[in-house]
Parts: C-alpha cells; structure tokens; sequence
C-alpha cells in the first residue's frame, strides 16, 4: 500500500462513516475501481476505525461523560436498593427506595445499553456473511440500494413527534439496536440505518443524530475487537507510518464529517444522500458486470 492509497482510505473513511452512505461500501467499491491491495486489510480497517472513534469521542465528550457518570451512579443506586430490600425484609421497615431514572441523561443511558445488545448479538452472528458479502460488489450495490431507500422512506414517512430520552421507549431502543446491527452488511450505512430508525421512532433531530453518533462508539469498538481477534499485528515499520497517517486523515476528516452532517439534518434532508447511495450503487452494478463479462 503507498502511502497515497493510505491518504485516500483515511480520507473516504472519515467523510462516509458519519454519513449516510456506507463507509464499507466505499471501501469495497474504491478497492475495486482503483485496483487496491491492501496487506494485513482487517487490521488496516481497525486503524481507520480508530481514527473516527476519536472524532466521534472528542465531538461527543461532554455527553460521554456524563452518561458514564450516571451509569455509575444508577450501578451505586442499584446497590443501595438492594441494601434497603434486605433492611426491609429482615426488620419489617418500609424506607423509601432511590429512583433510578431520575434524570434524561440516566434513561439515555440504559437505552443505549438497550441498543448496544441487539447490535452486539447480530453483528456477531452475521459477522462471516459480511466478511464473504465483502469480496465482490455486487453485496455492497445492493446495501447501497437499500440504504437509498431507507433514507428516501424516512424523509417522507417518518413520525413528526419531538421525543427526548424521557419519551424514549425500551422497545424504541431495542429496534434501532436491531438496525445497526444489520449494518454489518456491506453498503448498508450504519449512520443511515440507524438514523432513519431514530426518525422513525420519533426521535427529535438534535437527538437522533446525538443517539446514533453516540451508539456507534460502542459498535465501533466492539467491531474493532471482533476485527482484531482475526488480525495479523505484525506490520513493517513502513506501514505503520502509513497506517498513522490514515488514522490521522480518517480522525480530522471523521470530525469535519460530524460537524456536517449535524448542520444538514436540521432540515432533515436525506433525500441527497439517497439518491447519492443510488448512483454509488448502480456504478458498483455496472462495474461488477463489466468485470465479470
């Protein structure tokens, strides 16, 4: 790999992981129009992962910290109550238990708990599809097309309540897990999916895209330790200055992404990006028949 090719897939990495165009489908469409051959290609895809986690982490920082905090403090309340159910039962006291949702920011932290299991389960399971689904194009144009389509639904049909965390439903939570767990599939976007899934829902836009952004840290980091466990950590010293250099390129550009992406979907125009999936989407077609023939 030169290190133009490392510029570049940092580069593609940190625009199309936040928005709604697949991150993967790029990957595997520009590997193919370019003819790129990427050595040690699983632990190339953890470095540019890493690099927009970061990005993903420094914008959200202040909500990360304090939904970190108050799950630790739900886990502390937690203890507490069972201390008072057992004071309880053993003198036949009646004291008061502590509330345990008691603010937005706690009920935004079990959600996404919530959400990260059904991410977890079917991400897993259909981890060897995706892997196999990624060694040609015709699986990325098909994501691609679903993705489109998903986002053209969404723009037209999505409810046009306004919830917060405190309307939020576990049921709610648990679908848009299911969603990004799909994601795992070539082309189709997890920021796409899981977006449309918050609209969907009802979600308020400020809080739809914070809850999708927010969600995909842990995907992120569970996919990198997923990706990790079948990757050669050996590198030559050339490509670990690559391999820096894409992580840089994908973290700087993952965070012009986010900024972006939060300033367009105040109108909620998904619209753009769908009719983008498709054109991305058919020239994928063409060129895997074009290959082919």
């Amino acid at each position: 790999m030169s290190v133009w090719q490392a510029l570049l897939l940092g580069l593609v990495q940190g625009i199309t992981e936040f928005l709604p165009v697949s991150s993967s489908g790029h990957f595997i469409f520009l590997s193919h129009v370019l003819g790129l051959h990427v050595d040690n290609s699983i632990l190339f895809r953890v470095v540019l992962h890493t690099g927009t986690l970061f990005s993903a982490i420094f914008i959200f920082r202040a909500d990360i910290k304090r939904l970190f905090w108050e799950m630790i403090h739900i886990i502390q309340d937690v203890i507490s109550n069972l201390k008072v159910w057992f004071h309880n039962k053993k003198y036949q006291k009646d004291e008061r238990y502590r509330k345990l949702l008691s603010t937005n920011y706690r009920k935004f932290s079990v959600l996404i708990v919530i959400s990260a299991i059904p991410t977890g389960v079917i991400g897993y399971l259909l981890r060897d599809i995706a892997e196999e689904a990624s060694g040609n194009l015709l699986a990325p144009a098909i994501g691609l097309f679903i993705t489109a389509i998903l986002l053209l639904v969404t723009e037209y049909a999505s409810a046009k309540s306004e919830k917060s965390p405190r309307d939020t439903k576990y049921s709610d939570a648990a679908i848009i897990g299911v969603f990004q767990g799909l994601s795992v599939f070539p082309g189709l976007s997890r920021a796409g999916s899981t977006l449309s899934a918050c609209f969907l829902c009802g979600f308020s836009r400020k809080y739809a895209v914070k809850y999708s952004y927010i969600i995909s840290i842990p995907a992120i980091i569970g996919s990198m330790m997923v990706e990790l466990g079948g990757a050669k950590l050996n590198a030559s010293p050339a490509d670990v200055g690559k391999y820096i250099l894409a992580m840089a390129i994908s973290a700087i550009t993952g965070y012009f992404s986010i900024r972006f992406i939060l300033k367009v979907l105040s109108q909620k125009r998904l619209r753009y990006f769908s009719a983008y999936c498709m054109i991305i989407g058919i020239a994928a077609i063409i060129l895997h028949f074009s290959t082919q023939a």
